[in-house]
């Protein structure tokens, strides 16, 4: 199962050898397949900046697992993101040889927004990924870089993702970094406290459409649903067991200088992912 998982997950996330870089990092990220959500959510409702300091925790069905630990900080030209991210893909054993093997990516991420005039904001990621698979290492240097346009209610983002290159790879065969581009569209309605986000990724062989809304529920809580397109390549067969895969589900709750998030993804046949975030104000 842990092999047919990783199997799944390279389909769904792209055939490169570099993958990882296409899992959440967050709660909000696992529920909108977007990265950059707060971001745009930040711009949008016009939230002032204050420094913050993050812990997220995601787990996918045996035993991988995403931990990220950032920190958000304003300068005086642009408004920071610094991230460690560490992706453990759990053990491996030879079915002949029993010999066992772990595989590992450790990803540091330093994120730059800029705000150019009143409704354009520019940002600017730089990625470095250093990835292991038992006595195999590689190690790449990646970009994104990010236009934001805000006109009263709505917000559109266009971006080129994961643009840059490889130090050294595994092995001999020249393997390509998961280059994508696309939009992500937030907006609010009128008459209901909430966000709706529509975002659409382009990779060399397949595309991903998501779509998630943000219901704010009280001043210092909300929920969060999802769905996305990778899951018609999570269906079981069965309409009953196939009703709810890729959904997504979020509860966001602050209390004083702290801010805690619960999410939940099902995948199918092949279980379920829960992520946890928790978040602490500095200012």
């Amino acid at each position: 199962m842990h092999i047919l998982l990783l199997l799944l997950f390279s389909f769904s996330f792209g055939t490169s050898s570099y993958g990882g870089l296409l899992l959440p990092n967050s709660t909000t990220s696992l529920i909108s397949y977007n990265q950059d959500y707060i971001v745009g959510k930040n711009i949008l409702l016009d939230v002032k900046s204050i420094n913050k300091i993050s812990s997220h925790y995601i787990s996918f069905p045996n035993t991988i697992t995403v931990g990220v630990f950032d920190y958000q900080y304003k300068t005086k030209l642009y408004k920071i993101n610094s991230s460690i991210s560490i992706i453990n893909y759990g053990d491996f054993e030879d079915s002949e040889s029993y010999y066992t093997f772990s595989s590992n990516d450790y990803i540091l991420k330093n994120s730059f927004l800029k705000s150019l005039n009143k409704n354009i904001y520019a940002s600017f990621d730089l990625k470095y990924l250093y990835s292991e698979i038992d006595i195999y290492t590689s190690s790449t240097l990646l970009t994104k870089f990010s236009l934001f346009y805000h006109h009263q209610r709505f917000l559109l983002q266009l971006f080129v993702d994961n643009y840059g290159f490889i130090f050294n790879d595994y092995t001999t065969y020249n393997d390509k970094t998961p280059v994508s581009f696309g939009y992500n569209f937030i907006f609010t309605p009128k008459y209901i406290n909430s966000i709706i986000s529509i975002n659409y990724n382009i990779y060399e062989d397949y595309d991903v459409f998501n779509v998630s809304s943000e219901l704010f529920l009280m001043k210092n809580s909300s929920v969060m649903f999802g769905f996305s397109s990778l899951s018609k390549d999570l269906y079981y067969g069965e309409f009953y067991n196939d009703f709810l895969t890729g959904l997504s589900f979020s509860f966001n709750s602050k209390y004083k200088n702290y801010s805690i998030n619960l999410g939940f993804k099902n995948l199918g046949a092949v279980g379920t992912s829960t992520s946890f975030t928790i978040q602490k104000s500095l200012n």
